[in-house]
C-alpha cells in the first residue's frame, strides 16, 4: 500500500501535492487507526497472534463473504445463519455413526455424572408425604447451607448431597409471612419459610402445552423454572437459584399470614356451586384486578415454583445484556444485522470470563427457549463473577419453534469454554444408548416430582434437537477458524 501511494506521490504536481498533504496524511492516520483496531479486537477475540497474522494474510475474509451471501441470497442474517447449521447438521448426521470415539468410556462418564445427579437432588429414603417435620433450628442449619454454597462462580457446588434437604424444605416448611414482590413484571409472592429463609413463589398460569403469540410474550411458566435449575445442574452451569415444585392452600397457607399490602389485592369469587375461591392479582408491572390468580376449585391450592432467595451479603448488579432485542417487530437491533457485532462487545466485556459467560447462558437459553435475557446480573463488587442464571420463567414456550437469535452470542463470536464443549458433546450424539440424551436425564431426575410431568414430551423432544443445533454450530466455527482458537481455557 505504500509502495502505491509513493508513486502517486512523486507524478502529483509540488504545488497540488502541498495543498493536499495535510488532507493524505489525515486519510492515512485514520487508515492505519482501523487497521490496528480490527487487527487488536480480532486477537482478543481468538486470544492468539497467529490467527491475527493469518487473518491478515488471507485474501478474503469469511465474514465479508458472510455479507456476499447476504446480498446473493437476498437473506437476513439470521435466516443465513440458520441454513448453515442446518446443512452443518445433515453433515454431522450422516457421519455419526463413522464417529472413532470410546463410546463406551462416554457412557461410564454419563452414568456416574447423571447417578451424582440424581443422589444429590432425590431424596432415597423418603416418602410421599407432604409434611416436613423438622424443628426451626434444624430448617436454619439447612437454609445455612445453601448460603454457604454461594461463591462468585456458583450457587450450588458440583458435589451438592444436601441439596435433596433443601429442596424438601422448599416444597414443604411452613410459611410464617406472605407478601407481595414489586420487582418485575409478573405476578410473584415473597414468603418468608420458617427457620427465617426469605423465597419467590411463582405460581402456575398455563397449562404445559400453551403456546403464547410471541417468543418473549406472556406471563411466566412456573415449570420452566423448575426444569431450568436442573438443566443447569445437567450443564455444569451451576449459576441458577435453587428451585423446587410446591402445592400451596391459599386459604390456609397464605391468606392468614399475608401483609396487608397482599391482602388488599384478594378478590373472593363466587363459584357456579356457590364455593368461594380466595383469589387475588399482587403487586407487579402488569398486575392489575382484572387478572385474578384463582387456586383450583377443588382443591384451593395453586401450584408453583418456589426459588431460593440469594444471601443477602451478596448483592446484584442489573446489566443491560449487549444482545438485548428490541422487542419491535420492525426494529432490529445492531447485533442482528452486523456480523462482526462481537467486535464491539468486546469493547466493553473482556474475554474471560465476561464474552464466555454470554457464550454459556446463550447456550442455555437457546435449550429451554428462553429469547427474554434483555439484562444480566452479577454479584455486585465481587471479582471474577459469574452471569447468573436468574429469572427463567420465560421458557419452554412452543417446542416446535427453535430461535436462532438466541445463539447469536456463540455464532457471532465463534468461541467458547472448551470444558462447555467437552461436556455437551457427550450428550449430544449418544449412539449406543438414549439414557443420556438431555431429555431422558430430565426425565430421571424429575418424574417422581409431584408436578411432573412438568415438559411435554414436544418439550422434551425440543431439548435434544436443539442441542444438536448447538453442536452443529460448533463445528462451523472449526470450519471457519482453527479449532484451538475457538475452544478457549
Amino acid at each position: 500500500m505504500n509502495s502505491h501511494c509513493f508513486l502517486v506521490i512523486v507524478i502529483i504536481n509540488i504545488k497540488t501535492m502541498r495543498r493536499f498533504k495535510t488532507r493524505i496524511v489525515f486519510v492515512l492516520f485514520i487508515c492505519s487507526i482501523i487497521t490496528v483496531s480490527m487487527l487488536f479486537y480480532f486477537m482478543l477475540i481468538f486470544d492468539d497472534k497467529k490467527l491475527a497474522n493469518n487473518i491478515i494474510n488471507t485474501s478474503r475474509s469469511v465474514i465479508v463473504v458472510g455479507f456476499s451471501e447476504l446480498r446473493n441470497e437476498n437473506l437476513t442474517l439470521c435466516e443465513t445463519y440458520e441454513k448453515k447449521v442446518k446443512l452443518k447438521l445433515v453433515q454431522m448426521l450422516e457421519n455419526e455413526h463413522n464417529d472413532d470415539g470410546d463410546d463406551d468410556v462416554n457412557e461410564n462418564y454419563l452414568e456416574n455424572f447423571v447417578e451424582s445427579l440424581k443422589s444429590d437432588s432425590q431424596r432415597m429414603d423418603s416418602s410421599n408425604s407432604t409434611a416436613l417435620n423438622l424443628e426451626s433450628k434444624e430448617l436454619k442449619k439447612i437454609w445455612s447451607i445453601a448460603k454457604k454454597w454461594v461463591r462468585a462462580r456458583q450457587i450450588i457446588p458440583e458435589k451438592a448431597p444436601e441439596l435433596s434437604s433443601i429442596i424438601e424444605a422448599l416444597q414443604h416448611s411452613k410459611i410464617i409471612k406472605s407478601d407481595v414482590s414489586r420487582k418485575g413484571t409478573q405476578l410473584k409472592l415473597l414468603l418468608t419459610l420458617e427457620g427465617g429463609q426469605q423465597a419467590l413463589f411463582k405460581p402456575r398460569r398455563y397449562s404445559r402445552d400453551y403456546i403464547t403469540d410471541d417468543i418473549y410474550a406472556g406471563a411466566d411458566r412456573h415449570n420452566g423454572e423448575i426444569v431450568a435449575f436442573h438443566l443447569s445442574r445437567i450443564l455444569n452451569q451451576r449459576y441458577a437459584p435453587i428451585v423446587a415444585s410446591r402445592i400451596i392452600n391459599v386459604a390456609h397457607e397464605i391468606k392468614p399470614v399475608a401483609s396487608p399490602s397482599l391482602l388488599a389485592t384478594f378478590v373472593p369469587q363466587k363459584t357456579k356451586l356457590n364455593k368461594t375461591l380466595e383469589c387475588f392479582y399482587g403487586e407487579c408491572y402488569y398486575c392489575n384486578e382484572y387478572e385474578l390468580l384463582c387456586p383450583d376449585e377443588t382443591t384451593g391450592t395453586l401450584e408453583g415454583a418456589i426459588i431460593l432467595m440469594l444471601p443477602s451479603q451478596y448483592q446484584l448488579q442489573k446489566l443491560r445484556h449487549p444482545w438485548q432485542r428490541t422487542y419491535k417487530k420492525n426494529l432490529k437491533a445492531q447485533w442482528e444485522m452486523d456480523s462482526h457485532y462481537c467486535l464491539s462487545v468486546l469493547k466493553s466485556n473482556s474475554l474471560r470470563p465476561r464474552v464466555l459467560d454470554f457464550v454459556d447462558t446463550a447456550i442455555f437459553d437457546y435449550l429451554i427457549g428462553n429469547a427474554d435475557r434483555h439484562h444480566f446480573e452479577v454479584f455486585k463488587d465481587v471479582s471474577n463473577s459469574a452471569l447468573l442464571l436468574i429469572d427463567n420463567g420465560k421458557s419452554f414456550g412452543d417446542p416446535s419453534h427453535d430461535e436462532t437469535t438466541i445463539i447469536f452470542p456463540l455464532l457471532q463470536c465463534c468461541v467458547i469454554r472448551n470444558q462447555t464443549y467437552q461436556h455437551l458433546r457427550r450428550f449430544a450424539f449418544t449412539i449406543n444408548s438414549s439414557r443420556f440424551t438431555l431429555s431422558a436425564i430430565i426425565k430421571q431426575l424429575l418424574s417422581n416430582d409431584q408436578l411432573w410431568p412438568l415438559l411435554t414430551e414436544h418439550h422434551l423432544q425440543a431439548l435434544d434437537r436443539r442441542l444438536r443445533m448447538i453442536m452443529a454450530t460448533i463445528e462451523l466455527c472449526f470450519e471457519t477458524y482453527q479449532r484451538n482458537y475457538v475452544l478457549k481455557n
